[in-house]
């Protein structure tokens, strides 16, 4: 039994964590500007799924620090710096 947890263990301490990834507050902070600002042309339903992919991409380009930098831009830079999101996740929700 212990060598089972053992194992656990060690296999999560060896495997890597994204080095991209948003702290539990940002993820919310992003979702829920996102979903406020969807919803109105969406629906709610889709302004779920839009938003939810959209932070998902997002977390997988950029750490919180890198995301700080990105939107303390110009508003632009910042359409052109997360577009891939917003252009997938349209995508997904048609």
């Amino acid at each position: 039994m212990i060598k089972k947890y053992s194992l656990i263990l060690i296999l999560f301490l060896i495997i890597p964590f994204k080095s991209h990834t948003f702290s539990e507050q940002n993820r919310q902070q992003m979702y829920i500007g996102c979903y406020q600002n969807s919803k109105q042309y969406l629906g709610a339903d889709k302004a779920k799924a839009y938003c939810k992919c959209t932070v998902n991409k997002l977390s997988e380009r950029f750490s919180d620090d890198e995301l700080d930098n990105v939107f303390n831009q110009k508003p632009e830079q910042i359409i052109k710096d997360t577009q891939f999101a917003s252009k997938f996740c349209e995508k997904i929700i048609e």
